[in-house]
């Protein structure tokens, strides 16, 4: 970010916070008629966990990050009142009035972090839907002031929300303004605005393949879990649904389904996480929808190929664009190969807190099992998020031939600053057994590559014939065999952040340089014979 921009944000800071956090301001906000009760129950379907739950009661922790939580660590997630409500004691419930009291009195005072639209929206929605499960343990003041509090929020958010929503915080906005009309007051006024919204943002956002313009699994995971939530409250109101909501469930749900390993949880491209197993089985069952499991999303540019138990995950395309590339990772033309529950090649991953360092690390083409230059990134990674610079052109096909699954690949990110193109080529044979690689660098020669294969943590590898080849040894003792020519192969430490917590890894990576026009690096995986 720019000196200026920067100072021109502090100006905006202080003038939000003279203007809001004014006495005027906020008798302006009072100012209007406040329902005796809520006019609509809204119950959230999904699940908790009851052992978060105790930990929370106990005070061992008192916030746990899930939706809703800010960078401040100031506003309790909804995950919490979820957590509290799987142990569904009178002790939870009055731990869950505990809760919204302390956030009571924090919005007495004006604070941006937690009067941003989409943290409005999320602790509206949250308030709403909980209601059933905490107010029996609240004394009748603590309703009054609750629905005070709620329909000062919902004011405020009227008058705020931003007019381009993007991405899961667009719909946190959406849902709030939803609920707060649906449940409060301005019913008309907020529906309507709340249904433009989200007509604009899933026109602009849900690709017609089902996959979302981020090109991140977490936010198509979570994308449609909130508009899921959104669909039941239309429902509970008995309203009807709009024709883009209902279709973008339908495409949403098989495109979700594409980006499961074995496992059942999400492949790791573009910001992702694997994400609770739980939860992704909550929402494709909650969706409604039996759409089949995608083979390619060719929007949004993922390829999966299938072959006995075996299962190639490879990404296509190219970043997403403005402002949709927020999370965006400069790992062209990745891959991830997992057999039956095991994943044995991956990317790095995401790191979930609000660490730039972590976060430029990982976006980094050498983050992912890919090939990187010169130890560059194929895309330029800025420090206040997003992508810089970025490649021209990738492009890939999908074809079989002799029963073998072939995708050809190349993207031309490292023509910029080294006039090199980076062309793959990815084979799976029919039995699932044999995974193949044929790398050619065209362009320019004289720059070093590397060549990197992350395994999953669960791998235990070695290299074997004189650092020629490596052996790959998987958590039920499966082995695998990787021979690769035309450089060196070393073994590295790397690390795995599959879900928040870094975990020590190792990787393989192949060295060399380019000696002529083209260069060409070829390998292969092999499963070991019994």
């Amino acid at each position: 970010m720019s000196a200026s921009s920067k100072i021109l944000q502090q100006v905006r800071r202080k003038v939000k916070v003279a203007t809001y956090g004014s006495p005027i301001y906020r008798l302006m906000l009072d100012q209007g008629p406040v329902p005796e009760r809520l006019c609509l129950a809204i119950t959230d379907p999904w699940p908790g966990n009851a052992a978060v739950g105790q930990a929370i009661i106990a005070g061992g922790q008192e916030l746990f990050p899930g939706d809703g939580a800010n960078a401040s660590g100031r506003v309790y997630a909804t995950s919490n009142y979820r957590d509290l409500r799987a142990v569904g004691t009178e002790t939870a419930r009055r731990k869950a009035v505990e809760l919204i009291s302390d956030e009571m009195e924090q919005l007495e005072r004006w604070q941006e972090d937690v009067w941003e639209p989409d943290v409005l929206g999320e602790r509206i929605a949250a308030w709403i839907s909980f209601y059933d499960f905490y107010s029996t343990a609240a004394e009748a003041d603590f309703n009054e002031r609750l629905i005070v509090s709620l329909v000062r929020q919902l004011r405020h958010l009227l008058r705020v929300q931003p007019t381009q929503l993007t991405g899961v915080d667009g719909l946190k906005v959406i849902k709030g303004l939803l609920y707060g009309g649906l449940g409060l007051l301005e019913g008309e006024r907020a529906l309507a605005l709340a249904l433009d919204l989200l007509r604009r943002q899933l026109t602009a956002e849900a690709l017609q393949d089902g996959g979302h313009i981020s090109r991140n699994p977490s936010e198509q995971l979570h994308m449609l879990r909130y508009l899921i939530d959104i669909r039941s409250a239309l429902r509970a109101a008995r309203l009807e649904l709009l024709y883009e909501l209902t279709s973008a469930i339908d495409r949403m749900v098989p495109a979700l389904k594409l980006f499961r390993h074995g496992d059942g949880k999400l492949a790791l491209f573009n910001g992702s996480s694997e994400e609770s197993e739980l939860w992704i089985e909550a929402a494709i069952t909650l969706a409604e929808t039996r759409g089949r499991v995608m083979r390619r999303l060719a929007q949004t540019g993922y390829e999966r190929i299938t072959a006995g138990r075996s299962l190639l995950l490879v990404d296509m395309a190219a970043p997403a664009h403005r402002p949709y590339d927020r999370y965006a990772h400069a790992g062209l033309l990745s891959f991830e190969f997992s057999v039956g529950r095991e994943r044995i090649i991956v990317n790095c991953g995401a790191h979930n807190q609000d660490d730039e360092n972590w976060r430029l690390a990982l976006a980094a083409t050498a983050a992912h099992s890919t090939l990187a230059l010169e130890d560059t990134n194929a895309c330029e990674i800025l420090r206040d998020g997003g992508l810089g610079h970025r490649p021209q052109e990738v492009s890939g096909q999908r074809y079989e031939q002799d029963e073998v699954q072939f995708v050809e690949m190349m993207h031309d990110g490292y023509v910029h600053n080294f006039q090199v193109v980076h062309q793959r080529t990815l084979s799976l044979s029919k039995d699932g057994e044999e995974l193949g690689g044929l790398e050619t660098l065209s362009g320019k020669p004289g720059r070093d590559f590397a060549l990197r294969w992350h395994l999953h943590p669960a791998v235990q590898v070695s290299l074997a014939h004189g650092g020629q080849t490596a052996l790959l040894r998987t958590g039920s003792g499966a082995g695998w065999r990787l021979r690769a020519e035309g450089g060196d192969l070393s073994l590295e430490s790397g690390v795995y952040c599959g879900n928040d917590q870094p975990r020590r890894s190792m990787q393989l990576k192949l060295s060399g340089r380019i000696d002529k026009d083209p260069t060409v690096i070829k390998w292969s995986l092999v499963r070991e014979k019994k």
